[in-house]
């Protein structure tokens, strides 16, 4: 059906007399009717004519209003979607915030915080050293912070695909130190630090556990108040605490729990075996720096020989100058072995 383009009822009736419709009217009037009669035919095939074309108009405006509103309903429905879509994104980008307690108050101790590199070590469970964890260690990350900006991004390789990471859990600080080489305080305080650390970053029970015996049963070792107690006992810190990391990295891990004597005993000779070739090395030296000086002493004399006063060179240790001990009494300063 031909689309009608303008309404029909705006339409005025013709005037059937005009020469156009003569054609019409004289066919009308042939067939019986008068003038007037043709005439009112006309006007009245016109009307019925026009009605129809009305009744289509009005089905067409109706239809018309149809798809013109389902096409707005489209739209609106579309244009709702993608402002939904961007509001999912916005707050996708949006930076979050947790919920708090109202009730709650901020904790009596507070625990210094690491470096982001130590924290991204602790979140992929994999070794870092405690000095990260120590004063020194959070002030040196407090410090580098300020130089440092910990929006900037790099890229990096997790679980086989490259990914994004802050710049600053790249960088290892080149003053950390091994475990074995910190003080007992700064392994005291660390150890509290490291433990509360991952607690925070939801490490498994079984293993917080493990450490946590781990560390009590070093600060607690009975051969802390024997001569190089501590000292071994944080060399068996060190490494069992990377051996155990390691053996995990390899799924052969060990109960880190349990105090290895065996091993303990085995680092303490070591430890005893250094320190004593370290005095034998300060011995030595030391009586090759007096040889050196007494040969100078005595290359000062020669030229005297005229005046005849004997000279003499120290036939033992007894006969040396007051401020020279003898080997022996060097010897005593070495280190004992452990008993």
């Amino acid at each position: 059906m031909n689309r009608i383009l303008t309404d029909p009822a705006l339409e005025a009736q013709p005037n059937f007399e005009f020469p156009a419709y003569a054609a019409w009217l004289n066919a009308i009037i042939a067939g019986g009717p008068t003038r007037e009669e043709a005439l009112a035919q006309m006007a009245e095939g016109w009307k019925l004519e026009r009605q129809e074309r009305i009744t289509l108009w009005l089905q067409q405006s109706e239809e018309d209003l149809r798809i013109q509103q389902e096409q707005e309903e489209q739209e609106r429905t579309t244009k709702e979607a993608e402002a939904a879509e961007e509001q999912r994104e916005a707050e996708k980008k949006k930076p979050k915030i947790n919920d708090f307690d109202a009730e709650a108050i901020v904790a009596d101790v507070l625990i210094p915080r690491p470096s982001q590199y130590a924290l991204q070590k602790i979140k992929s469970m994999e070794y870092v050293e405690l000095w990260y964890f120590s004063p020194e260690g959070c002030r040196e990350a407090s410090e580098s912070s300020r130089t440092t900006a910990e929006d900037s991004f790099g890229l990096a390789k997790v679980d086989g695909y490259v990914a994004f990471k802050p710049m600053a859990s790249f960088k290892a600080s080149q003053k950390a130190l091994q475990d074995h080489d910190l003080s007992w305080r700064q392994f005291d305080m660390a150890k509290t630090s490291f433990l509360v650390h991952i607690d925070k970053n939801g490490w498994p029970d079984k293993h917080q556990q493990a450490l946590a015996l781990f560390f009590t049963l070093i600060t607690n070792h009975e051969h802390r108040v024997h001569p190089r107690g501590e000292k071994t006992l944080l060399r068996y810190a060190g490494f069992v605490r990377r051996e155990w990391h390691d053996r995990l990295s390899q799924n052969q891990g060990f109960n880190i729990g349990i105090f290895n004597s065996a091993l303990y005993n085995t680092l303490s000779d070591d430890v005893w075996e250094a320190e004593r070739d370290e005095s034998i090395k300060l011995v030595y030296f030391y009586i090759q720096s007096h040889r050196f000086k007494t040969d100078q002493l005595h290359s000062s004399l020669l030229p005297c020989s005229h005046l005849r006063v004997p000279i003499t060179t120290p036939a033992s240790a007894s006969t040396l100058p007051p401020i020279m001990p003898s080997f022996g009494t060097l010897l005593l300063l070495a280190p004992l072995p452990p008993i």
